[in-house]
């Protein structure tokens, strides 16, 4: 275990960010979405900070579109040790991502993962991975769910 609490802690998180952009309409074709300006800073910059707050010792984030694009902006703003890139030859889904991710050779399908996506914002309390966590020994596969009222359109 990692903390005196006994709690595993998240060894990897992935970033699904590999998309093609096409909802994006015509400037998915020339500004990637994980580069998109949410106020003063962009969608990786807050993936990057979310995935932090859950205590992940490794961030990785997918890219098939605009690779060069991504890792430029990784490199000039140096955030190289804060994330690494995967960079996908092929589009591929979810889990051809994780499987990407799993067969590093330093990872060697060993640990757990947090997966998130590039284009969404989660809003709760952070002590509620305390309670997942543990559910990691007993479970392959632990997915955390937000409950939103239907009456808010």
């Amino acid at each position: 275990m990692e903390n005196k609490n006994d709690i595993p802690s998240i060894d990897y998180c992935l970033v699904l960010s590999a998309g093609l952009g096409t909802r994006m309409g015509q400037i998915g074709k020339v500004l990637p979405k994980v580069l998109w300006p949410i106020f003063e800073k962009n969608l990786l910059e807050l993936q990057l900070a979310y995935a932090s707050r859950f205590g992940a010792k490794h961030i990785y984030m997918n890219i098939y579109h605009q690779y060069e694009q991504v890792q430029n902006f990784v490199q000039d703003s140096k955030l190289e040790s804060s994330i690494s890139l995967i960079h996908e030859q092929d589009l591929l889904d979810i889990g051809g991502a994780i499987h990407n991710l799993a067969r590093l050779p330093h990872i060697n399908y060993q640990g757990n993962v947090l997966l998130i996506n590039c284009d969404q914002f989660l809003f709760f309390d952070f002590s509620i991975i305390n309670d997942l966590l543990p559910k990691l020994q007993e479970n392959v596969a632990v997915l955390l769910m937000n409950n939103v009222p239907g009456n808010l359109g």
